[in-house]
């Protein structure tokens, strides 16, 4: 019976194999690292904006000037990872006739980077 070298693989190569893997796996990681982050913050964004807009829907329901006011008050909502997100506005001239008036809204986090501004021109009958 003839023995041949099919027979399977070594130790050493398994080991060499293993090695090549995790090189290869650490040059990912930094990459990785960057995307679980780059998610976080776009995440932020997005809760940010969908906050604005639900502000401006709701500065559309009640178009008066104590309720475009009432929508520019700060106020503090979560993200999904637990981060705080402090929306403020400012509300244009409120005018004594029926006119339009300017609504401008900020998002920011709680480090006072700006996540999302809007502004909006909701009609005061």
């Amino acid at each position: 019976m003839k023995m041949t070298d099919d027979d399977g693989f070594s130790i050493v190569e398994v080991v060499i194999a293993m090695f090549l893997l995790a090189i290869v796996a650490v040059a990912l990681m930094p990459a990785l690292f960057q995307g679980i982050r780059l998610s976080s913050e776009q995440s932020a964004v997005a809760t940010a904006t969908r906050e604005l807009n639900a502000l401006v829907e709701e500065a559309r329901l009640s178009p008066t000037c104590a309720g475009l006011s009432a929508v520019a008050l700060s106020k503090t909502v979560e993200d999904g990872s637990g981060g705080s997100i402090t929306t403020s506005g400012t509300v244009g001239t409120c005018p004594a006739t029926s006119k339009t008036v300017r609504l401008h809204l900020t998002a920011v986090d709680s480090s006072g980077d700006t996540l999302a501004t809007t502004t909006a021109i909701v009609y005061v009958p």
